[in-house]
């Protein structure tokens, strides 16, 4: 099912095809930003607001831990391509305390790098498509040499968006990425290293109005804050996939990404029984945003250089003990991590005396921050896996986790002449400041054996995780720090799972459902409006709905799947500026940015001509409604996007040939996707006003200043070609 996403395809599209996942993207491929959510609960760096948990899955990539520490949050173009990628694992809610890590409320996904082999081998790739898309990859296996076996992957790609500027710009985008990993394995276990060095961006086109708005045009507005006529921009006007011109608007977007690890797994007794494991880690991320905005002429803030770090150094270690009825592991996690939430706006030729000092440093005469965040995540836990017979397993576990936070304003050293000459426009408002938070974490899980053909789990689980920082105005920099804590979730899930053979129509049929019920307690839902008013939000949330999944070979030759979930997810308590004159309740309202329903599937025919093997595929996805949030009051909305769906179509064929003594296999793949080139939106909201400069504007009616629709288009139809050896 991966490669139905398309041979470009970064980590976050290839997971739209488990059970109720959701993505939203501005892009084609992995070079870019997505959201990605789990039965509602969210992920991802993407500039999507709204999102409930927006940082509440868990990424890792060969077991260590990708998201940030201190905002929780993951950004999908660190994997950017999925070639390097071996296999995904979604788990559904935190699940048990072992591979648990900070950010489980939603669940976890663990992307699988190619793995060191016994033999030797590899692969290359090649692909060509549509916007002039291009991806070469390649890996090689040594194969074991000495007991020691390591493989290397890399690869590199370009191309552009599919919406395009009247003045001809494409957006562009690229992603380059390599990978190195060697294991040595002896009698009484084994040791690894590895390393992942990922960098990947492109320019972000303007999220567009929906519909025609007189006052938001092509042309923007002048000085004196007067729309300058020309056509509307919007989809319904300008062009559903136009974007704005290169010297109106322009952001790129980039990240760059550092992993490096050492395993080591050791059986501590003659009879392997006491198995020790470590995992030493670090990892780095650099983010740069680098924005122009012209829409309203010669601003302050109409250039933004954005350029957070984090980086984190851990140790996750311990020991499995086998004993006749049970296993026993014990261990935990120590982290330190360093965030620097660093942006400036500024404007060469506005009110400051220039933009930099004699040294080149940035001089910002609009909003700026410079702000530190220090982490320590402490957990040690406890599991016993009971097998009173064979046919039973439960699983009861606990977990003690310690979150330490300071957070320190350091404006003043990075940015010294606004800080003297335009102290109004530091974001960091509020005196440094520490919390120290912890809580206990129980959960257990059971599966039992029914028959040959019937298996049945069910589980219930509580985590913490810690609220997200960083982002202008937001927690501990306008927003006291009072309200940072810990927020919980409690998450049941029950279900069966079926596998029948060799029965008509059923040759090798897979067949899971389940039920699920989370309740997202405490959250603190802060956000900075683009106005610059910093509104805060308190909430719990209730999921609940259902995952199914389908897999059969129904005759000969032919396999079809199909993935779905069905999910109801409503804001028990939802309070804005809680304890003061403006609070507001919204209870009961949904939670935005959850599809009612979400379906995957398709079929595919397996034929072979010669010594070549042709495989045909079809597939669809469907998005059913799903509410957006109101950005102008802080609030979830009660109007609901449309549905939508893709139908795509793929042919396959491969051809085995034997070269001095090996298998080789050539490989060539049609893909495309959106064949019916349906026009959808994946992402919408309804704004403020303050985008477009609308909000509180005398020359604009008060009927067009806010409370209109913004959105980001998903991909028309596209075609690739692929071509690929291995050997």
């Amino acid at each position: 099912m991966a490669a139905a996403a398309g041979p470009v395809a970064g980590a976050a599209q290839v997971l739209q095809f488990s059970p109720g996942v959701n993505i939203n993207g501005y892009g084609n491929t992995g070079a870019t930003k997505y959201t990605v959510s789990i039965n509602g609960v969210g992920q991802g760096w993407s500039g999507f607001g709204g999102y409930t948990g927006g940082a509440s899955i868990m990424m890792t990539l060969d077991g260590v831990p990708m998201n940030n520490v201190s905002t929780g949050l993951w950004q999908s173009p660190s994997i950017p391509i999925m070639a390097m990628i071996s296999s995904t694992e979604v788990t559904y809610g935190p699940g048990t305390a072992v591979g648990r890590w900070y950010d489980n409320v939603g669940g976890q996904v663990e992307f699988t790098p190619i793995q060191p082999t016994e033999h030797s081998g590899g692969d290359l790739n090649m692909t060509y498509g549509s916007f002039s898309q291009d991806l070469l990859t390649a890996d090689y296996r040594t194969g074991n040499i000495h007991g020691w076996s390591t493989v290397i992957a890399g690869g590199v790609g370009d191309g552009n968006n599919f919406r395009m500027s009247p003045d001809g710009f494409r957006s562009p985008a690229y992603e380059y990425a390599i990978y190195g990993k060697t294991i040595k394995n002896f009698n009484s276990g084994d040791i690894s290293f590895g390393a992942w060095y990922a960098n990947a961006g492109g320019y972000r086109p303007v999220i567009i109005p929906v519909n025609a708005n007189p006052y938001v045009t092509v042309n923007g507005q002048s000085a004196t804050g007067v729309p300058i006529p020309g056509i509307p921009f919007s989809q319904a006007t300008s062009g559903f996939y136009s974007n704005l011109n290169y010297d109106t608007w322009r952001k790129n977007d980039r990240q760059s990404t550092q992993i490096a690890y050492a395993k080591q797994n050791l059986y501590l007794d003659e009879d392997k029984s006491t198995l020790l494991h470590n995992m030493l880690f670090y990892n780095a991320s650099q983010r740069i945003h680098s924005r122009y905005y012209n829409f309203f002429e010669n601003i302050n803030n109409a250039f933004e250089y954005n350029n957070p770090y984090e980086y984190d150094v851990g140790d996750l270690l311990g020991v499995t003990k086998v004993l006749p009825y049970n296993t026993v592991d014990i261990g935990g996690y120590y982290i330190s991590s360093t965030y620097v939430s660093r942006n400036a706006f500024y404007n060469p030729n506005y009110f400051l005396p220039g933009t930099t000092i004699p040294g080149g440093e940035l001089t910002p005469n609009n909003v700026y921050r410079n702000d530190l965040w220090d982490q320590t995540d402490i957990a040690i836990y406890l599991q016993d896996t009971i097998q009173p017979i064979k046919t039973l397993q439960i699983i009861p576990s606990i977990r003690y986790d310690v979150f330490h936070t300071a957070y320190s304003m350091n404006a003043q050293q990075y940015f010294p002449l606004a800080f003297e000459f335009n102290p109004q426009g530091n974001q960091g408002k509020l005196p440094n400041a520490t919390r120290n938070l912890s809580g206990i974490e129980p959960s257990i899980l059971a599966n039992w054996q029914v028959t040959q053909w019937l298996a049945l789990y069910g589980s219930y689980s509580e985590a913490f995780e810690t609220d997200t920082v960083g982002g202008g105005g937001g927690l501990f920099q306008q927003i006291p720090a009072s309200y940072y804590g810990l927020a919980l979730a409690q998450y049941g899930i029950a279900g069966a799972k079926t596998h029948f053979t060799n029965l008509p129509g059923l040759n090798n049929m897979l067949f899971g459902a389940n039920y699920f019920w989370l309740r997202f307690a405490e959250q603190a839902i802060n956000m900075v409006n683009f106005v610059g008013q910093p509104i805060t939000g308190l909430g719990t949330s209730i999921y609940q709905g259902a995952d199914f999944y389908l897999d059969d070979n129904p005759i000969k030759d032919f396999h079809l799947f199909f993935n779905g979930a069905v999910v109801n997810a409503v804001y028990k308590s939802y309070v804005v500026s809680p304890g003061t004159p403006q609070q507001v309740s919204y209870d009961g309202r949904h939670v935005p940015y959850v599809p009612s329903v979400m379906l995957s599937g398709g079929i595919y025919h397996t034929l072979q001509i010669g010594r070549a093997i042709i495989r045909p595929s079809l597939w669809f996805i469907f998005n059913g409604e799903q509410y957006v949030f109101d950005n102008e009051f802080g609030r979830p909305s009660n109007y609901a996007m449309p549905q939508w769906y893709t139908l795509n179509a793929s042919i396959n064929v491969t051809v085995p040939l034997r070269f001095f003594d090996r298998e080789r296999a050539f490989n060539f793949n049609l893909t495309l996707l959106n064949i019916t080139d349906l026009r959808y939106n994946g992402y919408e909201y309804i704004t403020s006003g303050g985008y477009y400069g609308t909000a509180g504007n005398p020359n604009v009616p008060a009927a067009f200043q806010a409370g209109y629709l913004l959105g980001y288009p998903g991909a028309p139809f596209t075609i690739y070609g692929t071509a690929s050896a291995s050997f």
